[in-house]
């Protein structure tokens, strides 16, 4: 882990840091499997990733944890090197000890935890948020039909999800494009379907459905998919519907500041009625020319171009609506009013924007 430059940019450092957590949660939480690490037997093909065993699977995971690990802590403490050995040595072993790896990748979860909160508290939040939407996404997904009802309920508690909602908040500009509202508009959503009363049938259903939002939030979030790659044509028009009626009222006040003109022309007295009318229909083009142009300069930097404030906040809605996955008949509800595109920090956020994430506070 020596000589390893940290990424260039803020947000490339933060997207490397939430995938890291994610990884070692999706470790911590994946079945120990036995048997040993190795290349499959050689055939007439080249094998692809699956041709490999789920031990293999396992070693590389905890690989790309080193590599990502590396990358983000340039000058790594002795105890996070030896937590890393630790772990890697139990995953390269045949016969594999499920509480020594439990142990042992709990134990790496502390110090780079520990590590990349001493690097930079952004690193060290980045790392908790992906750490927590991770176990939101596969613990439950994962559940024994005995635990899945329980798992469910605490994974998506009102309290749990304000703080994850918090997190994404304060890392929004160092997050992927509409990640950040996406997801927090997707936590809202499943946090009100397991706040209602589910029947016992739903909870098992709902794992499908949870297992595709794990794979939709993380490429979100990670940076491995732009959001807008999720947009059909109905996305774009859904937001560029939105664009409009937010924009009737520019409309509407120009027709009726010429049609006022008109009236006042044609209302004068002392001129004849032709002199009223050349004057009436000048007054009314001149009026809507004026009107039309300033109501368009001022739509045009609310929807021009990728920086429009407007365009991008239908944006977000639709990328929230795309990347939501809810147990059927259950469907996402677009904000349509003044509160699309708000993300607030809720009232028990923390104070101070350096304190230590609450990353190993529950799961």
């Amino acid at each position: 882990m020596t000589d390893v430059e940290l990424p260039s940019s803020d947000k490339a450092r933060v997207s490397a840091a939430v995938a890291l957590g994610w990884q070692v949660a999706k470790l911590y939480h994946s079945p120990v499997h036995q048997g040993p690490v190795a290349d499959p037997r050689q055939d007439g093909r080249l094998p692809g990733f699956s041709g490999f065993s789920a031990a293999t699977h396992s070693k590389w995971l905890g690989e790309q944890i080193a590599a990502t690990a590396a990358r983000l802590v340039t000058a790594p403490p002795p105890a996070l090197l030896r937590a890393l050995d630790v772990v890697l040595g139990c995953l390269g072993t045949e016969s594999r000890d499920r509480d020594a790896i439990l142990g042992a990748v709990f134990t790496l979860h502390c110090r780079l935890l520990e590590a990349l909160t001493v690097t930079d508290f952004r690193l060290g939040k980045a790392y908790g948020l992906g750490r927590a939407l991770a176990e939101t996404t596969l613990v439950p997904a994962a559940s024994a039909a005995d635990d899945v009802e329980g798992d469910f309920r605490e994974l998506l508690s009102a309290g749990r999800i304000g703080t994850i909602k918090d997190w994404l908040v304060e890392l929004k500009t160092l997050l992927p494009e509409h990640a950040a509202y996406a997801l927090s508009r997707g936590l809202d959503d499943w946090r009100d379907w397991a706040a209602a009363p589910p029947a016992p049938t739903d909870w098992r259903n709902a794992q499908t459905a949870m297992r595709m939002q794990g794979y939709l939030w993380r490429g979100l979030i990670t940076g491995e998919k732009a959001a807008v790659d999720m947009l059909s044509l109905s996305g774009y028009l859904a937001a560029a519907r939105q664009v409009a009626r937010r924009a009737w009222w520019l409309i509407l006040l120009t027709v009726g500041a010429a049609v006022a003109v008109v009236v006042a022309m044609v209302l004068l007295h002392g001129i004849s009625p032709t002199t009223r009318l050349i004057a009436a229909l000048a007054w009314l083009g001149g009026t809507l020319f004026a009107g039309l142009k300033a109501s368009g300069a001022l739509l045009g930097s609310a929807v021009k171009g990728a920086e429009g404030w407007l365009w991008q906040t239908e944006l977000d809605e639709s990328v929230a609506q795309a990347a939501t996955r809810l147990p059927a008949p259950a469907r996402h509800r677009r904000i349509t009013g003044t509160s699309a595109g708000a993300m607030t920090l809720s009232e028990h956020a923390p104070p101070a924007a350096t304190e230590m994430p609450a990353a190993t506070s529950g799961r």
